[in-house]
């Protein structure tokens, strides 16, 4: 259920919330964090909510089904198109990656 996944995500610290917006993600053990869902209600809370994954000072990963406007999102601030993956449903989805901040 997804209470359990947003519960879980935020006794890990793993849950960004904002006004206008929210974001669940994950730092592997490889150092990279994993974007897996990001959700903006008010224009700039998606790139406010960036800032704050970037401050940690590592890689950056995404992954956005192709259809959906929110790839050019990323593609406008800096994500490089890596691959683009079929899904077990049979969807397809862009993998994005965005080097650490310096």
């Amino acid at each position: 259920m997804i209470f359990d996944v947003l519960y879980e995500s935020a006794q890990r610290g793993e849950l960004l919330l904002i006004d206008g917006g929210c974001c669940r993600w994950h730092l592997r053990k490889d150092g990279r964090i994993t974007i897996y869902e990001i959700l903006a209600i008010r224009c700039g809370a998606g790139s406010e909510m960036l800032t704050q994954l970037q401050a940690y000072g590592k890689p950056i990963q995404a992954r956005c089904p192709v259809d959906l406007p929110a790839n050019e999102w990323y593609r406008k601030r800096g994500f490089v198109l890596l691959r683009t993956e079929q899904t077990k449903s049979g969807r397809e989805v862009n993998v994005w990656h965005l080097e650490a901040s310096v």
